[in-house]
Order: structure tokens, then C-alpha cells, then sequence
């Protein structure tokens, strides 16, 4: 549901002095109300007063090199730390001083982007990405001015890259090309959860918001492309995201009201022309997507970087601004707010609720404020797991919003299966300037549905409208793996949910069949298998005897999706070719295996009806790949469900028949051979037979 009236904003633009330097990388200043940012193309370090109106621009002291990514370490003096693109440099500026320390990195075209602090903890450490050269770099400061650099490669999962970073005192984030990525301080690795595959969008921004969420964003340069999202990661393996409504949106930096918690995205919109500032007005009907996390080592030798120094001298501009009216167009979950052909590049919001913009195709800087009274919700806590059979109290939150005051009434809409809710209080007494909450208790019924869902709070007024949507884990009551299907079978066998065995087909189905294809499969696949393996795994878990002989049933299966994940890693690439070719070399393995081993020992003779079988599976498998190819082209799950079906299907007959059939042939050969070199024995005594025999196997 989305606003019932358009919210009303007023957008106030100023011209950067330098003209066209392609303003950008916008940081807040120690007063909260606006900013330094970065002329990317006027090669200049810039700060901006909006009490006076007044620019204050300093030169970078190498020619060309493109800064590129800002941040600032306010614990004692402040000071600028940045990027240098087009230099392969990092900088540290002393506003104090006037003076650049410039620190040179051991390697040329590394794509150094954007950049960020630590808040705290006894060093200065600066944190940033080397895109081109798929790394990641952390600088030490040392106060006599010489800094420790760490340079390490991302792991394989991360995809490629990786271009936003956002550190804390512990661990560092990153938007990885295909995954969001976490660096932890303590245990020296990272954890990475796969996002989900859109086309050939990719992860590009990342930002944690006031509870510690790591939101992202993902996107693609593509002007008619609607594959834009923004997400949250919930929990530990929950990820919620939103696709942005307008055709190639191309989002980038992400930006939170500290009053109201929502999240501002900037479109950038490059190639399409109409870049936006959306901001998420209510945040239900998110997709939710489990993301399975996986962890790798991390390391890195230190370096010793002495920095170059110079002081520069800076100029001063007072420029009057141009102020516009401007109505945010709501659609479907977001609020729009259209600033055209400008590229918005980068978004941050102060303390009281403005919102800030950088502009590098009309070299500007913009804020939007003065918006209509309204309110915003939200709930603590951001997500809800529970047992079947338990319950918990959630505060939903309302925060007044330029001056907003009312009584909206809180309901729950579209409840999940045996979910309940009691509040002894549903409306919400908002006062000017200040919030309200009340209490809601969540009910998980014994025969609710395992898995993940959500649950929905709106809040109504009688004028306004918003609603927010808060994730649901809801675990069996034998404490089975929240919002993912357990490999049940493979669970009792082995006797661990965390068993190797069990861990590689899980990957197998969560990681390498991560895309539209896949997943499209799965929903079959699930529905099928977990109607009767609940009652298997019970059998296995009480007859050791059956579980010995299913782990040896088990192992070609484990090696053949082994086989199929390595296949998948090296095409990871390009998801859908790769999906359906290691699914296609799984099922070839497993209806070999577990179809045509045992039907050719079975079978005495299959050739007089394997070439009619096989010409039959043959076409199958063509028109289901066929059927894949325009389900993914029209983006029809249904099509892609049932044509990945008859594509699994037809591949493991046909290889089971085949397998059979060669079976079958050479035991036939074989027993002919037999009564053979029999007879000839009878005949003629053993040197015939040799001779016999030799004859035979020289043709």
C-alpha cells in the first residue's frame, strides 16, 4: 500500500564554482547540516556552507586523478580521507592545514573506489575497494604520517569485485559483485551471502542503517533494465528486497533519516535520463530470499607507505541557490522525487531530515526538504524467528514527520497460516516532532507453516496510509533450520544437519542453482520431495542398520553434485547457462547411476527398444530446453517450472537407457564369448581356446 496523498517537497539547488567538475562522494561535516564532496573531473576537494551559501574548493596536488570515494574521521582533528581513481592513490587532507598527505599504491589501475572509516578504537584505519583488481585495502595511519597498507582478494563467491564498503569497529561490509560480503576482525574471514541473481545486475552499494542492518543496492547500467533493487539482509540468512519502479533506475548510494529509520536511494539513471531520490515509504511485500551464507580465510602481507606531502591553497565562492517546487510521485512501495537528466550520483540526510544530492551532470549539489506532514513506522525489533508453539511482543513504532501529529490505528493484514496477534492498545498517539509505540503479540500456532513469511502492520489514519512488513522464521518444533528446507533424508543418514555430506548437497541446491531457472525448479522439486521424506527420515533415524546401507546409496549422488558444483563454479559468470548445465550433468550421472546401472543387470536385452526410448527422451529434452529458453525471455515461472521438469526428467531417462543399453551389450557379449570359447574348449582343448580367445580380442 503506498501514500494516499503526494508528499509535497521543495528542492534547492547550488552551482559548483569549477564548472563542470562533476560533483560527488558527498560526506557530512561536523555540523550536521551539509557537507564536502569530491569534483571528480575538476580534480578538486570541495566544502559546501549552506548557512552562507558559500563554496570553498581546494586542488589536488596530482594532475588527473579523478577522486573518487570520501570519508571523514572526526575523533580529534577532522580530516578528509579519499580516493584517487585515476592515480592509484589514497589521501588524508588536514582542513586545518591545507595539506594533502598522498599515499601511493603498489600497483597501477587498480580501481580504487570508495572508501570508509572505522568510528572507533586506537588507530585511524581506512578502508577501501580496488575494483579492477578484485581486492580490498585497509590503511593504517600512523601519527608520524606513514601508514600500513593490507591489500587481499576477495574469494571466488564475492564475484569478481566488490565496489561499496561500509567499516565498523569490528568488521567492514562490502556490496560484492554478487554477494554481500562481511569482513570480521576476530576471526580473520569472511562471510558472504549470495544475492539474488537479477539478470546481470550487481551488488553496488552498502550501508548498515540505525539498527545494524547491512542494506544494499543492485543494479545495471541499462536504460529499459527493471532488474534494480534495494535489500536488507535480515537475521542471518534472510535476505528482503524491493525491485525500484522506474525503468532503468540504476541505483547507487543508500542514505538513512535518522527520525524516521527510512531508507533514501538515489537513481541514478545514467543511460535512461530520468534519475530520481527515492526513499521506501512503506516497506511491506519486500521479496523475501534465503541466502545461505559461506565463509572463507582471509590474509594480506603488510606494506609500509611513506606519504607524499603538499599544501595546497583554497578558493572561496558565495553562489546564489535556485529553489523549485517539486510533488514525489508514489508508486507501488517507494516515493519519487524526479530531478531529471542530472545523474544524481550520491545521497546523505542530516539531522533534521534533509536530504542532500550531488548532481555531476548539471554540477550542482541539491537538497530536498519541507515535506508534508506524515509519519513513519517501523517495529523493534526489524525481524521475528519463533518455535511452533511460542510467542513474542514487538513494539510497532510511529515518528512524527515535518510536524506530523494524529492517532493512526495499527492492524495486522494477511496473517500467515495459524499466526495470530492480541494488543491490549492499536493506536498510536503521535505528537508533533515526537513518536509513539504499541505493544503487539505474535502467536505461532503449533500447526503454523515452517519456513519464512512475513507479517504486515498498517497504520491508518483515516488520510494517510503506510505499511511495514516485518520477516517471520518459524522453525518446527524439533528445531529444524529456520527458512530454508532441510536435506531431511541426508539429515538422518548421516546424523547431522552440519555433517560434510550434508553441507555439500545443501550447498549444491542453495548456491549452485541460485538462479531464475533454479529456483523455478526447486518449487517443484520441494513439493515433491518433502511430501514423503519427513516419513523416510524418521524410518532411517530409528534402524542404524538402514542408515549404514543409505550412505553408501548416498555417495554416487554426493559425488555426481560434487562434479555439478565444480562445473558451476568455473561458468558462475553467466547463472542460467551455468544451472542448466550442471543440472543437466547431474541428472545425466544420477539416472546412470541409480537408473540404467541396475536396469542393465537386470535386463538381458534392451536394443530393440532403447533407440525408440531414446529418440523420445531426446525431443523431451529439446522442447524442455526449448520451454526454458522462452519462460526466461517472458519471465514466466510457471513455464520455467514445468520446462525445467521435463528437462531434469528426460535427461536422466535418456541417460539411464543409454547406460542400460551399453550394459546390456557388453553383458551379452560377453556370455556369447563365454559359450564360445566353451565350446571350442569341448572341441579342441585349451590351445584352441587361446587361439580363440586372442582372435577375438585383437578384433
Amino acid at each position: 500500500m503506498v501514500d494516499s496523498v503526494q508528499p509535497h517537497a521543495t528542492i534547492t539547488e547550488w552551482t559548483v564554482p569549477t564548472a563542470s567538475s562533476g560533483p560527488s562522494a558527498l560526506t557530512l561535516d561536523q555540523s550536521g547540516s551539509c557537507c564536502w564532496f569530491l569534483e571528480y573531473y575538476g580534480n578538486e576537494l570541495g566544502h559546501f556552507d549552506a548557512s552562507t551559501n558559500t563554496f570553498q574548493e581546494w586542488p589536488l596536488p596530482t594532475a588527473s586523478s579523478n577522486p573518487y570515494g570520501l570519508a571523514i574521521s572526526t575523533s580529534g582533528t577532522p580530516t578528509l580521507w579519499g580516493t584517487e581513481y585515476g592515480s592509484d592513490r589514497v589521501f588524508a587532507f588536514s582542513p586545518a592545514s591545507s595539506t594533502f598527505l598522498e599515499y601511493q599504491l603498489p600497483h597501477s589501475n587498480t580501481g580504487v573506489g570508495y572508501i570508509s572509516i572505522e568510528p572507533t578504537g586506537p588507530q585511524v584505519r581506512v578502508w577501501f575497494t580496488e575494483t579492477i583488481r578484485n581486492l580490498n585495502g585497509e590503511l593504517i595511519y600512523d601519527p608520524t604520517g606513514n601508514a600500513t597498507l593490507y591489500e587481499d582478494s576477495f574469494p571466488a563467491a564475492v564475484g569478481g569485485g566488490a565496489y561499496g564498503v561500509y567499516a565498523e569497529s569490528s568488521s567492514v561490509w562490502y556490496a560484492g559483485f554478487s554477494a554481500l560480503v562481511r569482513w570480521d576482525r576476530a576471526s580473520q574471514q569472511y562471510t558472504m551471502w549470495p544475492l539474488p541473481v537479477h539478470g546481470s545486475a550487481t551488488g553496488r552499494f552498502v550501508a548498515l542503517d540505525p539498527y545494524g542492518q547491512p542494506w544494499y543496492t543492485q543494479g545495471v547500467a541499462n536504460g529499459t533494465s527493471n532488474d534494480n533493487y534495494v535489500g536488507v539482509l535480515r537475521g542471518n540468512g534472510i535476505l528482503q528486497e524491493w525491485r525500484l519502479p522506474s525503468l532503468g533506475a540504476d541505483p547507487r548510494k543508500i542514505s538513512f533519516n535518522s527520525v524516521t529509520q527510512q531508507p533514501w536511494i538515489v537513481e541514478r539513471s545514467l543511460t535512461a535520463g530520468n534519475g530520481a531520490i527515492a526513499v521506501l515509504s512503506n516497506s511491506t511485500d519486500g521479496g523475501l530470499v534465503t541466502a545461505v551464507p559461506t565463509t572463507a580465510p582471509s590474509g594480506g602481507t603488510p606494506i609500509v607507505i611513506a606519504p607524499t606531502s603538499t599544501a595546497v591553497t583554497s578558493s572561496s565562492h558565495a553562489v546564489v541557490p535556485v529553489v523549485k517546487e517539486v510533488d514525489g510521485l508514489p508508486s507501488k512501495l517507494f516515493t519519487e522525487y524526479s530531478v531529471g537528466p542530472s545523474s544524481p550520483q550520491d545521497v546523505v540526510t542530516d539531522a533534521q531530515g534533509n536530504v542532500w544530492v550531488s548532481e555531476p551532470a548539471v554540477n550542482k549539489i541539491a537538497r530536498l526538504s519541507a515535506f508534508n506532514p506524515d509519519f513513519a513506522l517501523s517495529t523493534v525489533p526489524q525481524s521475528i524467528s519463533l518455535l511452533q508453539g511460542t510467542s513474542i511482543t514487538i513494539s510497532v513504532v510511529g515518528t512524527s514527520i515535518s510536524g506530523y501529529q494524529g492517532t493512526p490505528a495499527i492492524s495486522p493484514k494477511g496473517l500467515p497460516h495459524d499466526v495470530t496477534f492480541s494488543a491490549a492498545q492499536t493506536q498510536l498517539s503521535i505528537q508533533r516532532g515526537g513518536n509513539a509505540s504499541v505493544q503487539m503479540a505474535i502467536n505461532v500456532g503449533p500447526n503454523a507453516t515452517a519456513g519464512v513469511s512475513s507479517v504486515t502492520f498498517e497504520g491508518n489514519d483515516g488520510t494517510i496510509a503506510h505499511s511495514i512488513s516485518v520477516p517471520l522464521s518459524i522453525t518446527n518444533s524439533t528445531g529444524g533450520p529456520v527458512g530454508k528446507p532441510q536435506c531431511l533424508i541426508a539429515t538422518a543418514t548421516y546424523g547431522s544437519n552440519v555433517s560434510p555430506e550434508v553441507e555439500l548437497l545443501r550447498n549444491f541446491r542453495d548456491n549452485a542453482i541460485r538462479s531464475k531457472t533454479g529456483a523455478s525448479f526447486l518449487i517443484l522439486f520441494n513439493s515433491w520431495y518433502y511430501s514423503f521424506s519427513p516419513y523416510v527420515a524418521s524410518y532411517i533415524s530409528d534402524h542404524s542398520n538402514t542408515r549404514e546401507m543409505m550412505k553408501g546409496v548416498l555417495y554416487p549422488l554426493i559425488g555426481s553434485l560434487a562434479l555439478s558444483s565444480g562445473l558451476f563454479s568455473i561458468l558462475a559468470g553467466y547463472p542460467e547457462p551455468a544451472t542448466v548445465l550442471s543440472g543437466l550433468l547431474a541428472s545425466c550421472m544420477i539416472g546412470a547411476f541409480y537408473l540404467g546401472l541396475p536396469l542393465g543387470v537386470i535386463k538381458r536385452k534392451l536394443r530393440f527398444t532403447v533407440a525408440m526410448s531414446t529418440r523420445l527422451s531426446a525431443a523431451f529434452l529439446l522442447g524442455g530446453l526449448g520451454g526454458m529458453l522462452v519462460g526466461l525471455s517472458l519471465g514466466t515461472s510457471g513455464l520455467l517450472m514445468i520446462a525445467g521438469s521435463i528437462t531434469v526428467l528426460s535427461a536422466t531417462c535418456g541417460s539411464a537407457l543409454l547406460t542400460a543399453d551399453a550394459i546390456s551389450r557388453l553383458k551379452f557379449r560377453a556370455l556369447k564369448t563365454g559359450r564360445l570359447l566353451h565350446a571350442i574348449h569341448v572341441q579342441n582343448g585349451p590351445q584352441a581356446t587361446f587361439r580363440r580367445w586372442l582372435y577375438h580380442a585383437e578384433r
